[in-house]
């Protein structure tokens, strides 16, 4: 017999009417009627155990005494073991005196200890793994091989994030976090499809009819190089300028195809478009094309004026069936200098050379020398880009020599993203990837990662005991959750 770690029984003899197996005191309440016959039946209850241990001493002297006096002097129920009741303790305090008869050091008396709640404990836990039943729920089938119900310990490791758990049961319910958590929501974002910077613009290709315009008629090819800062637009020395009847002008054009159309987009660029000499001519056109090779919007900065050094920035529009409006029109010195030019070399070197162009839904929008200028597209709702080209080129009657071709016309940066793409935005949930959650069913708490979260308590949250017998229990999270392994612990009792 060993009482709060101290073997008792290398001091004592225990005597014959010791007995582990009086059973429980149970006290069944019932109420007299003065009337009727019989009783009537309230509830049952069971008292606490009380374990006596008739004994025989031999003290030596009055060390024995004091050791066994110290061995029982405790303030609260300390674990009692019985090398006769394997793997079970009984959680006691000893009561009254010890009844002692003595001769010469020698006697008899009586150990009484009260067990408060009744019970003997197990002093192992059995564990009980979940597992996927036809229905693809996780569910264990705890046994309980015990005489008295008992609380349950829960152990969940998660394979992907949850915002709810749950334990069902035939006796209760245990619920956490919130039942309606989301994963996440569809958000939207810009996605850049295309970058071309420092004059990389190995992507484009050579396109072989410019759609804004097809009377702009493509007569070479264009260049790029990293030359600076960068730049799409580089000509050769001499190309074609005549030709063609009913030309409005000729030079080259590069194209990029979108993989994919795009309704909804976004063109952010860098423009240089600079003459040398009053008497030069020149056009510059940026345009995106739909699936039927239509204009959707493009900008267009154009000189034919040889006696001037005066040109034109013209913002475009599709009319929806192949024709290209001029929506609105600004007057542009094409010098060197800021101001008059926002598109020219100073420009360019103070990096203030920039324009977008913005299509949504049937909404179009540009951006010039500071300011914005949107503009009503309803027939191009629902039309999709396609490709997106540029071209370079002279009038038709002007030729590509020095003094009448102008000099710097190019495109240096060049940026287009999809707008309004609808993604997956995850939302960090409540008990994320990987954590593990553990319910004390004795303590009626619940702890993730090692942390208490009793505010994760759902109102009407039972901590149940499962009985004697079967008890069949069930894991519910969110529907986007997914459980790695889960455990329920018991460790049986008996009255």
């Amino acid at each position: 017999m060993t009482f709060n770690g101290v073997e008792l029984t290398q001091y004592i003899t225990v005597l014959e009417g010791f007995s582990l197996w009086k059973g429980a005191d149970f006290d069944p309440q019932i109420t007299e009627n003065t009337i009727l016959s019989g009783s009537e039946f309230n509830y049952t209850r069971r008292k606490h155990k009380t374990i006596s241990i008739p004994f025989y001493v031999e003290y030596e002297s009055s060390e024995g005494y004091d050791f066994l006096q110290s061995a029982l002097n405790v303030k609260e129920p300390k674990e009692l073991t019985f090398d006769i009741y394997p793997n079970r303790v009984f959680y006691a305090i000893p009561s009254g005196d010890l009844n002692f008869s003595e001769y010469r050091l020698s006697g008899k008396g009586t150990i009484k200890f009260i067990v408060p709640d009744g019970l003997a404990h197990a002093t192992y836990t059995r564990t009980f793994e979940f597992e996927k039943n036809d229905s693809g729920i996780f569910e264990a089938e705890i046994i309980n091989d015990g005489s008295e119900e008992v609380t349950v310990d829960y152990e969940i490791k998660l394979k992907k994030e949850s915002g709810f758990i749950a334990v069902t049961s035939p006796y209760g319910l245990l619920q956490y976090g919130k039942y309606d958590e989301e994963d996440g929501y569809i958000d939207r974002k810009n996605v850049t499809l295309l970058s071309n910077q420092k004059g990389d613009f190995a992507n484009w290709v050579d396109g072989t009819t410019f759609y804004e315009n097809p009377n702009k008629i493509v007569t070479t090819q264009m260049g790029y190089d990293s030359e600076l800062g960068g730049r799409l637009g580089t000509m050769p020395a001499s190309f074609p300028t005549s030709g063609t009847a009913g030309a409005f002008g000729y030079g080259a054009c590069k194209e990029y195809i979108l993989e994919t159309p795009v309704e909804q987009w976004y063109i952010w660029a860098r423009a240089w478009f600079e003459t040398g000499f009053e008497t030069q001519n020149g056009e510059w056109c940026l345009a995106v094309i739909d699936e039927q090779n239509h204009l959707l919007a493009g900008m267009a900065i154009e000189k034919n004026n040889r006696v001037q050094n005066k040109a034109a920035i013209r913002f475009l529009l599709g009319d929806g069936a192949g024709g290209s409006i001029v929506k609105r029109e600004f007057d542009l010195t094409p010098s060197l200098w800021i101001p008059p030019n926002p598109y020219g070399n100073n420009s360019r070197i103070q990096g203030s050379n920039m324009f977008d162009l913005v299509k949504e839904k049937d909404r179009v929008q540009f951006f010039y020398n500071g300011g914005y200028y949107p503009f009503s597209a309803s027939q191009l709702n629902g039309k999709k880009a396609k490709r997106i080209q540029f071209f370079v080129g002279n009038y038709a009657g002007s030729d590509s020599s020095v003094r009448q071709f102008v000099t710097h016309h190019y495109l240096n940066d060049f940026t287009f993203q999809e707008l309004h793409v609808p993604y997956w935005k995850d939302v960090p949930n409540r008990y994320p990837t990987g954590a593990v959650i553990e319910i004390d069913g004795s303590a009626g708490e619940i702890r993730v990662n090692k942390q208490i979260r009793l505010d994760d308590e759902i109102l009407g949250t039972k901590y149940f005991k499962v009985p004697p017998g079967k008890t069949k229990v069930q894991l519910n999270i969110s529907s986007f959750g997914e459980i790695e392994s889960a455990t329920a612990t018991i460790k049986e009792v008996y009255v």
